[in-house]
């Protein structure tokens, strides 16, 4: 071989070649191969890498295999030779050749194409490197459903579980043998991922399927909708026209999206939408019923069971259960009460107990004369103690200043603020010990900010009108968007994460490419109002703008089209707040806050808010409430329904900037000028709103646990924890007991305990 070769032999060969006639072949062979390779790292052609590559995948010879890498190493470190990396991600992905992946992360090289640069780096680097390159997932899911290569999905399948992508390795392997029952698998558990890339991957690839013709798919994606009314959801469903096969389903699919001409004619007599309620889950049942409310069509509900409606005790309002606390009271129903008192969300379980305490009435028998004596002793207290939100955590910035905007991403892990002094700070709220570290330079004031859906940007609208897009891996300003002319006040993203919306006191909304820009489209408000609010409805189809006109306009952003106004909502419109759902709400400057449907324009109610001078508003994502900052510095959490304070906070006593929810309802931020972010526990307030939880023993650890530990807190939550521990040690006794749901006639509507 060439490692024994004489030099003088070498020589001779060289200086007269035809004696390799008379050369064994193991001499000549290697020297062959060498010299192609020579030749091919010389040549000037994409086709020369791929010969290369070959060589280094199938040349028997080791020293040749070498020698080929070690040219197509050369030739990537050169300018403009795209196709030798390509052809060294190539090795390293589809080959596992370690040696090429060593030579790519040695010289730093980049790959042209981005799915084989993500699987690269998904295989090879570290999770935070790998999310630069493909946040969503996409890259690596569509590599391992896409390719016949069974060692590379295995590999990838390896590298899954190195990174904890237990979810992540369900979802591909659901998606490549696709049936009915593993889709109904991911289905239950979709809003249960951990991260929201797990979503998107879901959507994405059951939107491939189905635009290939796969029924099982589109079914899918029509029982997604139906069962969490997500708004991504139903964009696809509405491109693509799709319908859920079955006729009370889609009857239940027009009523949800208010088609209401295609359901008037498909469901002439809203049998099948009476059906549907019977046979929906507690959530579905529950939007059903608030959206006949908001929009007055509730004829359907003559039709449920015995003329009838039977409603969980999950699907009542505030104004149900004082309808139902009145027939009963009137009718002496004193045992049905304490039936339902031990049942009912406890706010509303204290009211009845106090009622039936106050008309003097005692249950039969010895164990439940005790029990109501208890729970009705401890109601009382809760009565005269509201359930309050208790303040667990305060952030500021590390230099003292006032704040002037505030954001925290989709799944509540990051939080931003900007201040007076021209700075971002941006927290790790997945490891709070962590000091906030700075984004950006003095680039002026941010006077409104929001993160990307996939928390890969921060977007900041500054006192000199411009809008500035930061990348959260490194901090670096990676574009600048002009065209305002005014001081911006909303910025909101698309759901689809690519189009970003503003407005401002220039009287337009813009429509930007994300993140790079430029301007897709201009909106100009008829009267060029100042604008102060932004909002976008969960379809990601239309845009809600209030301002200084006083009218709450709805937009069909894509051709910019006005296409319904809402007067008459009184002075300048200083906050807005878009539900989930069909649900916004506006507070005007002469004090009134008002809440009303966002599709017919209808109105729910308003209210005087007199001695609070309203901010910002949020609607919490799953119960019924709506909440506030203030001028003061006061938190309020209003009842949607009714349109009053459950709970007020008037501490910190500093002007509110700004108000956050998470997703999953259980902790809220308010932002104040003072520099304070506060982080508030919302679970005593939603445990006192919502139904008990069976089995009921379950929740006593933890309730055992927090009363221990509210010695030091407020008179409310010890009250309540006191009266909810007793509750779930009284509700324990009947984890074991099956019987038949019970249905109580009570006047209008049937109740189900």
């Amino acid at each position: 071989m060439m490692g024994t070769l004489p030099w003088e032999r070498l020589q001779r060969l060289l200086t007269h070649p035809s004696i390799w006639l008379d050369s064994p072949p193991d001499l000549i062979e290697p020297l062959i191969l060498r010299g192609a390779v020579a030749v091919l790292e010389e040549a000037d052609s994409p086709e020369a890498d791929g010969a290369l590559g070959a060589a280094v995948r199938y040349c028997p010879l080791e020293e040749v295999r070498t020698a080929a890498l070690q040219a197509l190493a050369r030739r990537a470190s050169q300018q403009g030779r795209d196709s030798s990396c390509t052809t060294l991600f190539k090795l390293a992905v589809n080959a596992a050749n370690t040696e090429a992946a060593a030579i790519i992360l040695k010289y730093n090289l980049a790959c042209p194409f981005p799915g084989l640069q993500a699987v690269f780096s998904f295989l090879y680097q570290d999770p935070e490197v790998y999310g630069q390159y493909d946040p969503s997932g996409l890259h690596v899911t569509g590599a391992y459903l896409e390719t016949q290569d069974a060692d590379l999905r295995e590999r990838l399948i390896e590298a899954a579980r190195r990174q904890g992508w237990e979810e992540w390795i369900d979802i591909v392997h659901t998606l490549e043998s696709l049936t009915e029952e593993g889709l109904d698998i991911l289905i239950n558990r979709y809003t249960r991922f951990t991260h929201s890339r797990e979503r998107q991957i879901i959507l994405y690839y059951l939107d491939k399927l189905a635009q290939a013709g796969s029924e099982i798919a589109q079914e899918a994606l029509c029982a997604l909708f139906l069962r969490y009314e997500d708004g991504q959801v139903l964009q696809i469903l509405r491109q693509r026209g799709y319908l859920p096969r079955d006729a009370v389903q889609r009857a239940l699919f027009f009523f949800l999206t208010q088609q209401w001409e295609r359901y008037e004619a498909l469901d002439l007599d809203q049998r099948l939408l009476a059906m549907a309620y019977e046979q929906a889950s507690p959530l579905v049942r529950r939007r059903l019923l608030h959206l006949s409310r908001y929009t007055g069509r509730v004829g359907w509900l003559s039709i449920v069971q015995r003329g009838h409606v039977v409603r969980g005790i999950r699907d009542l309002s505030d104004a149900d259960w004082q309808t139902l606390m009145a027939h009963l009271a009137a009718a002496e129903r004193w045992v049905e009460m304490w039936k339902i008192a031990q049942v009912a969300p406890p706010y509303w379980g204290v009211q009845i107990l106090h009622l039936l305490k106050e008309k003097g009435w005692q249950p039969d028998g010895d164990e439940e004369r005790e029990a109501f004596s208890m729970l009705s002793g401890l109601a009382e207290n809760c009565r005269l103690n509201p359930p309050q939100v208790q303040r667990t955590a305060v952030f500021r910035p590390p230099v003292a200043t006032d704040l002037m905007s505030f954001a925290v991403n989709r799944e509540g892990t990051w939080m931003a603020a900007g201040t007076t002094d021209a700075t971002l700070w941006i927290w790790d709220l997945v490891d709070s010990r962590l000091p906030p570290r700075r984004l950006g330079g003095m680039l002026g004031q941010p006077r409104v900010l929001a993160f990307s859906p996939e928390s890969d940007y921060l977007i900041g609208g500054f006192n000199d009108h411009a809008i500035r897009v930061f990348r959260m891996s490194d901090g670096a300003l990676v574009k600048t968007l002009n065209g305002h002319r005014g001081l911006i006040r909303a910025l909101v993203m698309h759901p689809g994460g690519r189009v970003l919306f503003s407005a401002g006191f220039d009287g337009t909304i813009r429509v930007w490419r994300f993140p790079f820009g430029p301007q897709l489209r201009l909106i100009p408000t008829p009267d060029g109002e100042e604008l102060f609010g932004l909002g976008i409805s969960e379809d990601g189809e239309r845009l809600i703008s209030a301002g200084s006109a006083g009218v709450i306009r709805v937009w069909r952003w894509m051709d910019g089209a006005l296409i319904a106004e809402l007067p008459d909502q009184g002075e300048t419109l200083l906050a807005l707040a878009v539900s989930s759902g069909q649900l916004g709400a506006s507070y005007s400057r002469d004090g009134w806050l008002r809440a009303w449907n966002i599709v017919n324009g209808r109105r729910l109610w308003e209210v005087a808010c007199e001695g609070m001078r309203l901010s910002h508003l949020c609607f919490h994502p799953e119960e019924q409430l709506l909440f506030s900052t203030d001028l003061e510095g006061a938190i309020s959490a209003w009842n949607i329904f009714s349109g009053k304070v459950i709970s007020r906070l008037t501490d910190p006593a500093s002007a509110g900037v700004g108000v956050w929810i998470h997703p999953q309802g259980h902790r809220l931020f308010s932002a104040h000028a003072s520099g304070d972010i506060n982080l508030w526990d919302l679970e005593t307030l939603l445990l006192a709103r919502s139904v008990p939880r069976f089995p009921a023993a379950l929740q006593i650890p933890y309730l055992e646990q927090r009363w221990q530990k509210a010695a030091t807190e407020s008179p409310s939550l010890k009250a309540w924890l006191r009266y909810l521990l007793e509750l779930y040690r009284w509700l324990a006794r009947f984890d074991v007991e099956v019987t038949e749901p019970v249905v109580l006639e009570v006047g209008e509507f049937d109740i189900q305990l």
